[in-house]
């Protein structure tokens, strides 16, 4: 694959590439067209992201990518039961004396248990949803699609399977993680609130995009990393070793939505942070995701210094 703009910059573009990429693995390994899929009472059935993760090493992440890069794409499609699908994918950056035709065999356990620093890894858990009322976002139903036969797909490891991080996400909204357990507190939790903009947040059949959310979370961690007095251009350097969502529900068009920010940093290297978001929609009083992103970050040479542990009060602010 070649990298085009619109596949680059913000992490909503890459998310979204990736999950077209997706749709079309799952359509390939399944013999079924995604695209175009509809349940057994005729309505489209739509192949939802329920936990999207990116994880990366320092060597090459999803900031690096630019106009022209060269990617080695592999992917591998799991059967996830008979609602729901997994896909993993490895992209990897070609040198240009490399020779293009020859791809390195990929074996899933990669991703979980011996990352490549040179690597980017993608994981999605998809769900099979319709919509059971055409007039609203909130209420999909899961409903597979005719046509669709998980028995076909090899089965991921048990150990593998991001079901206990989802039902984890889901219960006590945050992600468990023992790499972090030990982290401390930047000071307080920072809320702000985003109105779905439907010029930007929603596809193009009227739900709140996948993709979006990435967006809304970015937009949101900004907010906050202004707060703290750090740099836009920071902000765009830092390098981000994880990135992961859990889709709990959509919200509709005139919904308003809160994020709940807490920030982590390592207490032997506060240049190594972690950001924890709630985001709720007010018009239901639904938590309808939860994200953490890890990242580390920089600016010209120095690490966060002590009195940005902040001791002021939490702060509100509108998208």
């Amino acid at each position: 694959m070649t990298v085009t703009p619109g596949m680059c910059g913000p992490i909503k573009a890459f998310a979204a590439c990736v999950g077209d990429w997706t749709w079309e693995a799952v359509s390939h390994a399944c013999g079924l067209d995604v695209f175009n899929a509809r349940d057994d009472h005729g309505r489209p059935a739509y192949l939802s992201f329920y936990y999207y993760r990116i994880t990366s090493g320092a060597s090459f992440h999803p900031n690096q990518l630019t106009f022209g890069d060269r990617l080695e794409v592999q992917s591998q499609v799991f059967d996830a039961g008979r609602r729901s699908v997994l896909t993993v994918h490895r992209l990897r950056r070609i040198p240009e004396f490399e020779n293009h035709d020859i791809a390195e065999p990929f074996e899933a356990s990669e991703a979980y248990t011996r990352h490549r620093d040179d690597c980017i890894y993608v994981e999605n858990l998809n769900v099979w949803v319709s919509r059971g009322d055409t007039q609203t976002n909130v209420g999909l139903v899961r409903s597979p699609p005719v046509g669709f036969d998980n028995t076909i797909l090899p089965q991921l490891p048990d150990a593998y399977s991001p079901r206990f991080l989802c039902s984890q996400a889901r219960t006590q909204h945050v992600f468990p993680d023992p790499v972090t357990d030990s982290w401390l507190c930047r000071g307080p939790e920072f809320v702000m609130e985003h109105p779905v903009d439907i010029t930007h947040d929603v596809n193009g059949v009227g739900l709140l995009y996948f993709a979006s959310f990435f967006s809304i979370a970015e937009q949101a961690q900004l907010e906050h990393w202004r707060f703290l007095g750090r740099s836009d251009w920071a902000f765009l350097d830092r390098t981000i070793r994880d990135a992961r969502i859990c889709y709990l529900g959509n919200a509709d068009l005139d919904a308003t939505l809160r994020l709940r920010l807490r920030l982590l940093y390592h207490p032997l290297d506060q240049a190594e942070e972690k950001t924890e978001i709630v985001i709720e929609d007010l018009s239901t009083d639904r938590t309808i995701a939860v994200a953490a992103y890890r990242h580390r970050w920089r600016e010209l040479g120095r690490v966060p210094r002590q009195q940005e542990l902040a001791t002021t009060s939490p702060s509100r602010v509108s998208s």
